[in-house]
């Protein structure tokens, strides 16, 4: 039953990409460029923390980025939702969602705003700031707004979500949307992954987009409560319980163990899954009965985590950035690619 929904579901995903290719179905185009984020399959792929790498480079070289998504799972339904400008933050997770609230957080100086039409969402801000350029989070199939530059990200660990489209596996659209790429970034190249015949698939559909590797670092561990920051060194051989309410798990527990923490346990829940006081206290008393240091999360579940009742040194925070293989050319060529973009316009 699963396969046939499957192709029903892929026969409806490339009509809708007919519709709009052929100009049946129109795209709405922003005063500003817009680059656009995305991916192939549902689950985590690393394109938050991917976003957040791509906004503090064109913050550095002195533009203004401006995030647009679509705040999944939030529940403030306004039609568009500032979560927040240059100065302050204006909203929650649970408001405006998990990702949007965590970008804007981390992001100093980088507005970020949610909507359900992203064009709308982007003329909110279109002439406030000069120098503005957008982020489109999660934008790859969100074709009824135009893009100057189209990043996909392909996960090394699973690239095409078991090569099925949904509910059979994780694919969100046929391998041969890769052929709307302007550029591809495979996240996670660190894991163990069957990486070998990747760039040939690739290839098979899109025979000049350029590649790139990367991989994330976990660059401290901060108390969930206090913010205080600890080496991932401090950590080696600490015994802990892992939290997590995220797509892709896996890549969280790989974390932990790469940085040689034995895992006494483990709770995880479904993406985006919002924590209750009696699930926490369910941890917390686990965390007592193994005598483990500390319980270990994510950034986007720590969110969602800290309007509950727990105490100083029981949650810490595990932090990540990703990294390119060659951070200064990938630089480089990021914002030559802008300034091209940019005198298109």
């Amino acid at each position: 039953m699963k396969h046939l929904l499957s192709k029903i579901y892929a026969l409806i995903v490339s009509f809708r990409v007919f519709l709009y290719q052929k100009g049946i179905l129109q795209s709405h185009q922003l005063k500003h460029p817009v680059i656009s984020v995305g991916n192939l399959t549902v689950g985590g792929t690393g394109k938050t923390p991917l976003v957040g790498f791509l906004a503090q480079i064109l913050q550095k070289a002195g533009y203004q980025p401006v995030i647009l998504s679509r705040g999944y799972k939030r529940n403030n339904k306004s039609p568009v939702l500032l979560v927040s400008d240059i100065r302050e933050i204006f909203c929650g997770p649970e408001e405006c969602g998990d990702e949007p609230y965590l970008l804007a957080r981390k992001l100093e100086g980088v507005p970020v705003v949610v909507g359900n039409s992203r064009y709308q969402a982007g003329r909110l801000l279109e002439d406030r700031y000069p120098n503005l350029i957008y982020i489109l989070d999660d934008g790859y199939q969100h074709i009824q707004l135009k893009r100057n530059l189209n990043i996909l990200i392909l996960d090394a660990t699973d690239p095409f979500g078991g090569h099925h489209l949904l509910p059979t596996g994780r694919l969100r659209e046929p391998t041969r949307a890769l052929a709307r790429a302007d550029a591809i970034v495979i996240t996670r190249s660190h894991m163990p992954s069957e990486t070998e015949n990747l760039e040939e698939h690739i290839r098979r559909w899109n025979k000049t987009v350029p590649i790139s590797y990367f991989h994330h670092d976990v660059t401290a561990l901060y108390d969930a409560r206090t913010g205080s920051r600890f080496q991932p060194r401090d950590f080696l051989g600490s015994s802990v319980i892992a939290l997590a309410a995220i797509g892709s798990p896996h890549v969280f527990l790989y974390d932990l163990e790469h940085y040689q923490m034995k895992i006494s346990d483990r709770f995880l829940f479904r993406d985006h899954h919002p924590f209750s006081q009696s699930e926490l206290n369910r941890v917390l008393k686990r965390l007592e009965e193994v005598q483990a240091r500390a319980i270990v999360t994510t950034e986007k579940d720590a969110v969602r985590l800290k309007e509950l009742d727990f105490q100083e040194g029981q949650i810490f925070v595990l932090q990540i950035e990703p990294q390119p293989e060659d951070l200064p050319e990938y630089k480089k060529e990021f914002l030559n690619e802008v300034k091209f973009l940019l005198e298109a316009k």
